[in-house]
C-alpha cells in the first residue's frame, strides 16, 4: 500500500517525489543511512590497530568485564569489587565476549556494528516527528558524524550509550504518542525505566531520571491517572536495580552508594579546575589533578570514608568559591561543547594538517544549521503539522541537560557531548532542508 503525503507536507517540501519515495520505502531508506554509518566507522576501526583503540579507561571497563566473564563477579584489576565503574558497559563487554571470543580486535569490530544501529532507531523516531526529506537528511548526517563514528569502535562506553538513549527516545515517543489502556502504561513504563537505569548503568547520568519523567508527564495527552501509572511504572522500574546496585556495593565493598565515580569528579577534577583557576599566574588544572591523585594514594581510608573525604574538601572549595567554580563549570562544559578533538583521527591514521579547523568547521556548521532548523521549527510556518515541536524540544532539552553534566571534568574533547550527536543532527537536516527549499523555490 503506497502513502501519499499530506497537503501540509506538499507545501513545505519541494522535493516532493523524493519524499513520497521515502514515505513508501522506510526499510530502503534505513539500509542506506546504515549503509553510510556502517562504512564510516569501520574505516575507522579497520584501519587502527587494536593497541591504539584502547585508552587510560579502557582498562578499568575490561577488567570487570573479564571478571564477569570468567567469575561472574564484578572485580577490578586487583581483585576487589568494583564500585568507580557501572556494570552497564563491562556486562555488554562480557556478553560480546561470550559470544565472539576474547580477541579484541573482533569485539570491538562487531561492538562497531551493534552501536551503529543507533542511527537507525534515530532515523525511526526521527520519521514520526520531521517531514520525510528532513528526517532523512538529520538521520545521514548523524551516521556520517566523524566523532560517533570514530568512538564506534573504542573501547570505551561512548557508543553503547549513544546507542542505548536513542532506544530510550523512541520508546519515550511511542508511549507518549500510543498508550493510553492501563496495562499497557505499566508495560510502557516499565521498559521505559529499564531502559533509563540501563542508560544511567553505562554512564552515571542521573538527572536523566527526572527529565524522562517530567517529558512523559508533561507530552501525555492522556488522563492524568493514566499519566502518573506510566510515570509511576518507569520511576519504580528505574530506582529498584539502582536500589539493588547500591545494596551489592553495601554487601560487597561496603560502601552505601550507587558510585563513586561522582565524588571522584568533584574533588579530583571539578576542584582542581576551580584551584588552577585561582592560583597566581594561571595555575596548571592537569597539576591539580595529578595531586590530588597522589594525594589519595596516601589516604588509609575505607571507600565509604574516602568517598566522604573527597566530597568534603570538594566541599570546601566550591563554598569558599562559589563564582569560580560555576565560571569553571561553564568553561568546562563549553569546551566539551565546542572542541574539535582531531585526536579522534589518530587511531585509523587519518590526521591531517590543519584537521582541528576542518573538523571545528564541520561542528561549527552543523551548529548553524541546527540554528536555523531551530528558527524553522518555531518559526512562522506552525501549521506543518508534520513537525512535532513538542517532542524535539523534549529531546534537545534532555540532550542539553546531559551534555550540561560535563561541566563536572575536562580534558575529555568532545566525548561528553554525545547526547548531542541525537539531536544536532536532526535539526542540522531540517535547517539544511530549510535552506535547499529557500535556494529551489527562488530558481524555479
Amino acid at each position: 500500500m503506497r502513502i501519499h503525503l499530506t497537503e501540509s507536507e506538499r507545501r513545505n517540501e519541494p522535493f516532493v517525489d523524493f519524499s513520497c519515495w521515502l514515505k513508501n520505502h522506510p526499510v530502503l531508506a534505513s539500509i542506506i543511512i546504515l549503509s553510510c554509518a556502517l562504512s564510516l566507522r569501520m574505516l575507522f576501526v579497520c584501519r587502527a590497530a587494536t593497541s591504539q583503540l584502547l585508552f587510560p579507561d579502557s582498562g578499568t571497563y575490561l577488567d570487570p568485564a573479564l571478571s564477569l566473564l570468567e567469575s561472574g563477579s564484578f572485580l577490578n584489576k586487583y581483585q576487589t569489587p568494583e564500585v568507580t565503574r557501572t556494570p552497564g558497559y563491562p556486562l555488554f563487554l562480557a556478553a560480546l565476549m561470550a559470544c565472539v571470543g576474547t580477541e579484541l580486535r573482533t569485539v570491538l569490530f562487531i561492538q562497531a556494528v551493534i552501536v551503529s544501529a543507533s542511527v537507525v532507531v534515530l532515523y525511526w523516531l526521527a520519521r514520526h516527528v520531521l517531514p520525510p526529506m528532513m528526517a532523512f537528511t538529520g538521520g545521514l548526517l548523524a551516521g556520517l558524524s566523524p566523532w560517533a563514528s570514530a568512538r564506534a569502535g573504542f573501547l570505551l562506553s561512548d557508543g553503547v550509550f549513544l546507542l542505548l538513549l536513542s532506544v530510550l527516545f523512541f520508546a519515550i515517543y511511542l508511549a507518549v504518542r500510543y498508550l493510553r489502556q492501563p496495562g499497557l502504561l505499566i508495560a510502557g513504563g516499565t521498559a521505559i525505566g529499564s531502559l533509563t537505569a540501563a542508560v544511567i548503568f553505562v554512564r552515571p547520568v542521573f538527572p536523566l531520571i527526572i527529565l524522562v519523567a517530567g517529558t512523559m508527564f508533561l507530552l501525555h495527552p492522556g488522563k492524568k491517572l493514566g499519566v502518573w501509572v506510566l510515570v509511576g511504572s518507569m520511576l519504580l522500574s528505574a530506582l529498584v536495580p539502582m536500589h539493588l546496585w547500591k545494596m551489592r556495593n553495601l554487601h560487597e565493598a561496603q560502601f552505601n552508594g550507587f558510585s563513586d565515580v561522582s565524588g571522584k569528579a568533584a574533588w579530583q577534577w571539578l576542584a582542581s579546575s576551580v584551584k588552577g583557576q585561582l592560583a597566581e599566574a594561571g595555575g596548571d588544572r592537569w597539576m591539580m589533578l595529578k595531586a590530588a591523585e597522589l594525594d589519595e594514594t596516601r589516604w588509609k581510608l575505607s571507600l565509604e570514608k574516602a568517598d566522604a573525604e573527597r566530597w568534603r574538601r570538594a566541599t570546601e572549595v566550591f563554598r569558599a568559591h562559589p563564582f569560580v567554580t560555576l565560571y569553571v563549570f561553564i568553561c568546562n562544559a563549553s569546551e566539551a561543547l565546542i572542541h574539535p578533538q582531531p585526536s579522534i583521527l589518530t587511531p585509523a591514521g587519518l590526521n591531517f594538517q590543519g584537521d582541528s579547523i576542518v573538523l571545528g568547521s564541520l561542528w561549527c556548521l552543523l551548529i548553524v544549521f541546527a540554528a536555523i532548523g531551530i528558527r524553522h521549527v518555531w518559526g512562522s510556518r506552525l501549521e506543518n503539522e508534520a513537525i512535532d515541536r513538542s517532542w524535539i524540544l523534549a529531546m534537545l532539552v534532555i540532550c542539553c541537560v546531559l551534555t550540561l553534566t560535563a561541566g563536572v571534568s575536562f580534558g575529555a574533547g568532545a566525548r561528553y557531548r554525545m547526547p548531542l550527536e541525537l539531536i544536532v543532527p536532526l535539526l542540522a537536516g531540517v535547517g539544511l532542508v530549510r535552506i535547499m527549499t529557500a535556494l529551489v523555490t527562488r530558481h524555479s
